[in-house]
């Protein structure tokens, strides 16, 4: 739409705008249309705002993706400060509920014809094209349009009828894409950003969408800071708790729940894969600037198929919004085409977004951008210092010896400049020392403080390095272990490729900021396996997952390098089934590690199951709906005596109130008086209780007979799928 010329703009903008208010004053007054209100607002907050602003800046001709997701990115740093400015500026006029549905509509259009009035006129006189949708036009499309809805149903069949067949049909689909794409068969490329996208909303939606409550870890907590914001319409942002300081889910979630009329809980099962599944579509394409469409392809195939992205990211609304930030930063990072101003402008609006959304994330990202300029600066003064010839040879992270058309300068442009980071580190620092009491600063601080005391005596002792545990750890079964190789082979293949990047530049025409990064990334995978408590601190799998936004297409590189080195050596190789090139064997490769990850072997094989979503019966944080019930029962009764509760449930008490409850002790005798205990289906079904204990930075868990912990207690509560003891 920001091509458009300004008086098609404006009135179907103001089309637009007119369609979704209307269909709200009528949900209003009665007449409810089925999804269309969801559907409408989800639209108007998700794109509309982040047009405009494409539009006020002049960015034109940017193409079909980078447009759908700046806009997407754009609009959220919107959305979350209007959010943020109506909590601060409306109880000073007298509005003490700045959070309801009536103020944020009236201020979301008012700050939407704002952002119009400033895009009609400093894009003034723009003669642009008409409106029109560019779709490839292949078999594939409604091929890749059915998966996310084959998800949708699969996991309703699942929760109805505890059937996974269509979820296997699912994974068996996606695995054949991937080959596919590898062969050159049945998807073109210019299908390829629909086909990632599609794959990533059906990897997301095929857990996300199972139980109906959000399921998972940190979800339940962000939940419960949801709530704490729409039920007194305000964000107190004072609440100690470093998940209180992040807009993505303190302002962004409160808004798209009161706009779109949705429960919290399915704007996080709903609306973020939604959101989410555009970062693998924008790495795609930062990926493809720079090498080439199947590249781009099978290293987004690789990021995605790891199991993090569509379990653990799942219960981490945060970080799913701080990596679409991060993705769009790299996107703009790479642009070397775009006015100098215009770029500053996205990162430094990304990095304000990034922070706000998730501490994690912005430190790792902080830390490595310090090294990563360092490396280029290093590499820029040695050609400059050093004869031609030494030069060529010893500055390995050549930058682009080209500006961009019609900027008039000379020389290298470098788009990692000091001035931004020291912009991020400064916006980094005010905002995590000023909302939730500092928390998120004082983390960080104590995690580098005991990696400091502990980094000469403790490094790799599997005890405190959690990725030296994983590597050391005995396998439970063989088809476990040979999953483990498959995983440490990619990290190899990541090595390889990024030494053969270094070697061959001319080749591999990866930008130098990108490259530098990644780097450093490299570096940071080692620390996960090295450093004590580093990997801990945030989860080894989280770590890696983080990493491969930039390593991902270096395990291809790798692959191609290996394979080239390989038909060398031995020339029969070519003749081999699935090694008639290198992105034949990859692919291959790839879908054997997807198969391992989305647990589809675990499954078939009935050897230790780990998927969310294929297995029903295992002891997972998936709760149904009456230990949702219990849990608010007990809660209900409003007195402040603590809970007891085993490992997984935990989870679940998280939501409601995270000062409540205590883990359940391996000593039944230590259960105090005046407490209650709380049981969920799994603990009534299999009679067991997860215990869990902790040794530095591993964490095991063992289960025992539940039957000795209430043989003391008054069963006060029961609904067939949860029970409430009291002593």
């Amino acid at each position: 739409m920001n091509d458009w010329n300004n008086r098609t703009f404006f009135w179907v903008f103001q089309a637009l705008q007119f369609v979704f208010l209307g269909v709200v004053c009528l949900d209003l007054v009665g007449y409810y249309i089925p999804v269309a209100r969801e559907v409408l607002a989800f639209l108007y907050l998700t794109f509309l705002p982040g047009v405009l602003v494409l539009k006020a800046l002049r960015l034109h001709d940017l193409g079909s993706i980078e447009t759908v997701l700046y806009s997407a990115g754009l609009s959220l740093v919107v959305v979350m400060l209007t959010g943020l400015t109506a909590n601060f500026v409306y109880p000073l006029l007298g509005y003490t509920r700045p959070f309801s549905f009536t103020i944020l509509l009236l201020t979301l259009v008012a700050v939407v014809q704002v952002l119009l009035y400033l895009a009609l006129t400093r894009d003034k006189g723009r003669t642009g094209e008409s409106p029109g949708l560019a779709v490839p036009s292949s078999p594939a499309v409604p091929f890749l349009l059915l998966l996310p809805f084959l998800a949708i149903i699969g996991t309703y069949m699942r929760d109805g009828y505890h059937m996974v067949t269509l979820l296997f049909l699912l994974l068996i689909l996606i695995a054949v894409i991937g080959l596919a794409v590898g062969f050159e068969r049945l998807i073109p490329k210019s299908c390829y950003p629909l086909g990632i996208y599609a794959i990533a909303l059906s990897l997301l939606y095929h857990t996300s969408l199972i139980s109906e409550y959000v399921w998972g870890y940190d979800i339940h907590h962000e939940l419960h800071l949801v709530n704490s914001v729409l039920i007194p319409g305000l964000w107190d942002m004072t609440i100690p708790f470093n998940t209180n300081g992040m807009l993505s889910v303190v302002a962004l979630v409160p808004i798209y729940s009161l706009i779109c009329d949705l429960d919290p809980v399915w704007v996080f099962k709903i609306i973020y894969p939604l959101l989410f599944a555009l970062v693998p579509l924008g790495l795609y394409r930062a990926v493809e600037k720079q090498t080439d469409a199947r590249i781009g392809f099978l290293s987004i195939f690789f990021f995605f198929s790891f199991f993090t992205f569509y379990t653990e990211m799942i219960s981490l609304a945060r970080q799913q919004i701080a990596e679409l930030f991060l993705a769009l930063t790299v996107l703009a990072m790479i642009d070397k085409t775009m006015d100098r101003g215009k770029q500053a402008f996205l990162m430094i609006a990304f990095a304000f977004a990034m922070i706000v959304s998730h501490y994690g994330l912005s430190y790792i990202y902080l830390f490595s951008l310090v090294p990563a300029w360092l490396l280029l600066a290093v590499s820029e003064r040695l050609q400059s210092w050093l004869p031609k010839r030494l030069a060529r040879g010893a500055s390995l992270l050549k930058p682009d010896s080209a500006p961009p058309a019609g900027t008039g300068e000379r020389g290298p442009v470098r788009t990692l400049i000091l001035p931004y980071i020291l912009i991020f580190a400064a916006l980094v620092y005010l905002w995590y020392s000023t909302v939730a009491g500092g928390t998120a600063l004082a983390t960080v601080t104590g995690i580098g403080d005991k990696i400091w005391n502990t980094l000469f005596m403790d490094s790799f002792n599997p005890t405190t390095a959690q990725g030296m545990h994983i590597l050391t750890s005995q396998s439970t079964t063989v088809l476990h272990g040979l999953a483990k190789i498959v995983h440490i082979a990619t990290q190899g293949l990541i090595a390889v490729g990024l030494l053969a990047t270094l070697v061959k530049r001319e080749r591999w025409r990866i930008e130098p900021e990108y490259l530098a990064v990644s780097l450093v990334f490299l570096l940071i995978n080692v620390a996960g396996i090295a450093v004590p408590f580093f990997a801990s601190s945030l989860n080894t799998s989280r770590l890696y997952h983080i990493t491969l936004i930039f390593l991902a297409p270096f395990a291809v590189i790798g692959g191609i390098a290996l394979y080239e080195k390989l038909t060398g050596w031995i020339r029969a190789i070519r003749t081999a089934p699935f090694m008639g090139t290198a992105y034949q064997a990859l692919s291959a490769f790839f879908v054997v590690f997807f198969l391992f990850n989305s647990g589809l072997l675990y499954q078939v094989m009935d050897d230790n199951p780990t998927s969310m979503a294929l297995d029903t019966a295992g002891d997972k944080p998936v709760f149904n709906g009456m230990e949702v019930q219990g849990a608010a029962w007990l809660f209900s009764e409003g007195n402040e005596r603590p809970i007891y509760v085993d490992g997984t449930r935990w989870w679940l008490l998280l939501g409601f109130n995270p000062d409540s409850q205590r883990y359940v002790p391996a000593d039944a005798s230590l259960l105090e008086p005046n407490t209650y205990l709380y049981f969920g289906t799994y603990n009534l079904m299999r009679d067991s209780i997860r215990i869990e204990t902790q040794e530095h930075a591993v964490t095991t868990a063992t289960y025992t007979d539940a039957d000795r912990f209430i043989w003391s207690h008054h069963q006060i509560y029961d609904n067939a799928g949860s029970a409430v003891y009291y002593r």
